[in-house]
């Protein structure tokens, strides 16, 4: 079973009717055409947040990125410490 699938199946009352509709609604905005400008707080790289949204960008679905301080420093010490650096 796909994601949109189970989202179909599954999410009708209450908070996941919610997500439900939202997935529906994006999903038809990107088709028609629609770009993102994503806006990000806090430190998001370190849930690899990258990895989902590399395609997005490639794609030009997302087409901006505004994020805090939190997110620039964190891949800057990535970027120049990554030999360094270890991941659990």
């Amino acid at each position: 079973m796909s994601i949109r699938e189970f989202i179909d199946s599954y999410f009708h009352h209450f908070n996941a009717g919610e997500i439900k509709r939202a997935a529906q609604s994006l999903t038809s905005f990107v088709d028609e055409g629609g770009k993102i400008f994503l806006t990000l707080a806090g430190a998001m790289s370190t849930a690899r947040l990258g990895k989902s949204l590399v395609p997005l960008i490639d794609s030009g679905i997302i087409t901006g990125i505004s994020c805090t301080g939190a997110n620039l420093e964190e891949d800057l010490f990535l970027l120049t410490a990554n030999s360094h650096f270890s991941r659990n």
